[in-house]
């Protein structure tokens, strides 16, 4: 009898298995760096500091991490509180939307991290692709672009 549920013989079932071990991985490993940190406010405090010469709202942090806009809200609530966030300014175009700044002492934390940063994103994504060609890694990222456009299409 073939199963009809999210199994490990199926896409969805797999990619989430890996979703979770990736996930798993890099807590722990950014963790032992930002303790103070989850992992998903990493994402996002990171994500600022790689973009720091854009003007970052919440609203692109929930369309770019397909994230709802009360879960990003909570998150920076949370990040302005613990001081990685600063006082969030209005952006010029549309006076609702909430500007994301990084403090100083977060930039100051990620720049002097940036080696151990890099070095988790890398023993990651080793892991992840032990045994893996060149190929087979440009092969995996086209493969997950694909399915990432497919579904945001389906989703928005």
């Amino acid at each position: 009898m073939p199963e009809h549920g999210m199994s490990e013989h199926r896409p969805e079932g797999l990619i989430k298995i890996a979703n979770t071990l990736l996930e798993r991985q890099m807590n722990e490993l950014i963790s032992d760096i930002f303790p103070e940190l989850t992992g998903p406010q990493f994402v996002i405090v990171y994500y600022l500091h790689e973009h720091r010469d854009q003007d970052i709202r919440q609203k692109d942090i929930a369309d770019r991490f397909y994230l709802s806009h009360p879960t990003v809200r909570g998150m920076v609530k949370r990040l302005t509180e613990s001081g990685w966030l600063a006082g969030s300014s209005k952006a010029d175009d549309d006076r609702r939307q909430v500007l994301l700044n990084l403090t100083d002492k977060a930039v100051q934390c990620l720049d002097r991290e940036e080696g151990r940063i890099l070095q988790a994103l890398d023993t990651t994504t080793g892991m992840a692709t032990k045994g893996f060609s060149h190929q087979d890694q440009k092969t995996l990222v086209s493969l997950l672009r694909r399915i990432i456009t497919n579904m945001s299409r389906t989703n928005r």
